[in-house]
């Protein structure tokens, strides 16, 4: 490559990845009269798991962005969450966790098959003014130390683009991060394996079920045209055959029965879950958006809500900093990486705290575990609040903070059963437990409110 005879061309906004977060930031910023161009590599090959239900943030903010239309639907709705907890005795019952009201109108996520959606939401984005894209070509150079020129190769050669702003969105192996040396931490939680059903197996077709016990998470929620999606979390070193067996043993008969039939016949979907967390989401001219920005263990399902609130924060960013009809991109970035910064903090956080306490691995997670289902059991509120931190409607750490504390509190509710089960010295440790992790959040609050 001899990049002084290569062509160039010029736009406002260049962006790396033409999947939900490119797209969506993409139809956010055309609003603003900006030039931008979407980079696609195309289709990834072999059978992936990826996101799928969208928390009604998400739906709201697509329709916002003129990305979905309400005549159209592309997949099923989802209502809430049916958790199903393991070995709690009396109070395995299925929980029941609506989305709530809005204005009188009950919220509403919904589930659409991931590729479906992605080929949908890019040929809408297509017909935005301002809008062009690169199908089959990539970055494959990021050149000088900010602002930053990327180099874009495909088939016909390679080009330089010059952008005032780049962004990222290639996801949670984001090859951008790396292009800008831009450095992040990563833990492997486990691997997901899957199959499809018939949404008439689900115990419950309008909601996203979730099935609790120690292997990990399973998942089953409609993606449309009835079909149904089942997950099953396998833990690192686990035996996946043993994994899944051991997650069918909690599913209701019928639905067992079809997913065993499913996967005698076809291979299973895969995919990994991470916790990924880049050191920075801004550098220069370059931000990251969606995954590629930082991502979770996906059991609060708020990946595709997350890449969405990504694109409004940093439409508004712009607006904010707009000064005498012209865009300051440096303040902008400045604010939007504060705030996704704050938002990622606390969905990160819950992810893991409800991971823990749902593997119930230790006597302390197992009491967290109960206090939780204690918790909603016996306050219609505190379900409403919880839903609202899971789908990202309230993103603040003060909220988290606030929540724990109450579900910690239900520990003394639990005490006869932990004296009847003669367990006082396990229950004192989780109490112990318990109260630290609080006064840990109450800490991370007060920090970050000093921060702001």
């Amino acid at each position: 490559m001899k990049n002084d005879t290569i062509d160039r061309e010029v736009v406002d906004v260049l962006i790396a990845g033409g999947s939900i977060a490119g797209v969506a930031a993409a139809a956010a910023l055309s609003k603003l009269g900006l030039s931008i161009l979407i980079v696609e590599p195309g289709p990834s090959p072999g059978r992936r798991l990826a996101g799928e239900l969208i928390h009604p943030p998400g739906i709201e903010g697509l329709y916002e962005l003129g990305l979905l239309d309400e005549n159209v639907p592309l997949g099923s709705a989802v209502n809430g969450f049916a958790i199903f907890p393991a070995n709690l005795g009396d109070a395995s019952d299925c929980m029941i966790l609506p989305y709530g009201k809005s204005e009188g109108k009950i919220r509403c996520g919904m589930a659409i098959e991931h590729t479906l959606l992605k080929e949908h939401l890019l040929a809408r984005v297509q017909q935005f003014p301002g809008v062009s894209t690169r199908i089959g070509s990539r970055v494959t150079a990021m050149e000088g130390d900010g602002p930053y020129t990327a180099v874009v190769s495909s088939a016909d050669g390679d080009e330089r683009i010059e952008a005032r702003l780049i962004l990222g969105a290639d996801g949670p192996m984001s090859q951008m991060r790396k292009l800008v040396g831009i450095s992040h931490v990563t833990q492997r939680y486990s691997g997901m394996m899957g199959a499809d059903v018939a949404d008439t197996f689900l115990p419950h077709a309008s909601y996203g079920n979730i099935f609790l016990n120690p292997v990990g998470v399973a998942y089953a929620y409609a993606v449309g045209n009835g079909r149904a999606r089942i997950m099953f979390e396998v833990l690192r070193d686990a035996d996946p055959k043993e994994s899944v067996k051991t997650h069918l043993s909690f599913f209701p008969d019928s639905l067992r029965e079809a997913v065993e039939q499913n996967m005698a016949e076809n291979k299973p979907l895969a995919a990994a879950n991470y916790c990924i967390i880049p050191e920075s989401s801004v550098k220069s001219n370059f931000a990251l958006v969606g995954d590629a920005r930082g991502c979770c263990h996906p059991l609060t399902a708020s990946g595709i809500t997350a890449a969405v609130k990504d694109a409004l924060i940093l439409r508004d960013s712009l607006l904010e900093t707009k000064r005498d009809n012209e865009f300051d991109f440096a303040a902008a970035l400045k604010r939007f990486s504060r705030i996704c910064g704050r938002l990622q903090l606390t969905r990160r956080t819950l992810a893991e705290e409800l991971r823990e306490a749902f593997l119930a691995q230790t006597p302390s997670d197992m009491l967290l575990n109960q206090c939780i289902f204690s918790y909603w059991r016996n306050s219609a509120n505190g379900r409403m609040r919880s839903m609202e931190l899971l789908s990202m409607l309230d993103s603040s750490i003060f909220s988290l903070a606030v929540q724990y504390a109450l579900v910690a509190s239900h520990v003394f509710r639990l005490l006869p059963l932990w004296y009847k089960e003669k367990k006082l010295s396990s229950w004192f440790m989780g109490v112990f437990k318990l109260f630290s992790k609080s006064l840990e959040f109450q800490h991370t609050a007060f920090s970050q409110w000093l921060k702001a």
